[in-house]
């Protein structure tokens, strides 16, 4: 975290939601090392009503850095979510806040008043996160969700907290970013009132170094209702 910058803080009010933050970035933009700093902030806050998710886009990788998390499927997610707003921008680093609004990851003051705003609206789902059981090449788990609606699915994210590459050609050629709170295995599934839910493991897995994030999402306009994080 920079030493420049005040942590990120808010106003508490009675019923604020949780908020899901989703950064679109690639280790091959130069632009996006200061973003991907920011969602460390937020990150680092560990704020429950906050839950900061890193995913990596393919799309720089033919520019002369392949990104080691990055995914044509969360350049596909990207590509969903711009048909849903007003500019039909795809752009790294972009940061989507509850599916609801966007904003150039890098710019403290606009991603401090989306997150605000949301905070202040009223929780109208909830998403708890039960049993979990770490198999082999998988993980399980038992959840429980209340208010939800027809039409809504079930995100669920296996996310690495922290990892440093140093970057070897490229926009960043020569520096070494530090990505937070990675994305490293997707999956989306329907949803239940009391569920069960599945997803693999990625490559050199070690429960301390990750987190199990689970968000309810309407499939129409890809709003996110509920969600919740649970330490592995």
């Amino acid at each position: 975290i920079s030493s420049r910058n005040k942590p990120v803080s808010y106003k508490r009010v009675a019923g604020e939601k949780t908020v899901v933050m989703e950064l679109f970035t690639s280790q091959g933009c130069s632009s996006c090392p200061p973003a991907d700093a920011l969602l460390g902030e937020y990150a680092a806050a560990r704020d429950n009503h906050i839950i900061a998710l890193s995913f990596h886009v393919d799309y720089w990788n033919r520019l002369g850095w392949a990104d080691p998390f990055s995914s044509s499927d969360y350049s596909a997610r990207q590509q969903h979510y711009s048909e849903h707003f007003p500019q039909h921008s795809v752009y790294t680093p972009q940061l989507v806040v509850n599916g609801r609004e966007e904003a150039v990851g890098n710019n403290r003051s606009a991603v401090k008043k989306i997150v605000q705003n949301e905070l202040a609206e009223k929780q109208q789902e909830n998403i708890v996160i039960e049993e979990v059981t770490i198999g082999k090449n998988s993980i399980s788990f038992h959840y429980k969700a209340a208010g939800t609606h027809p039409g809504e699915v079930l995100n669920i994210a296996l996310v690495q907290k922290q990892a440093t590459t140093k970057i070897k050609a490229g926009e960043n050629e020569g520096i070494a970013i530090t990505n937070h709170n990675i994305v490293r295995s997707f999956i989306t599934q329907s949803l239940n009132n009391d569920g069960m839910g599945l997803i693999n493991l990625p490559p050199s897995f070690k429960p301390a170094d990750y987190s199990l994030v689970v968000y309810v999402q309407n499939k129409k306009d890809l709003s996110i209702n509920a969600a919740a994080l649970k330490e592995l």
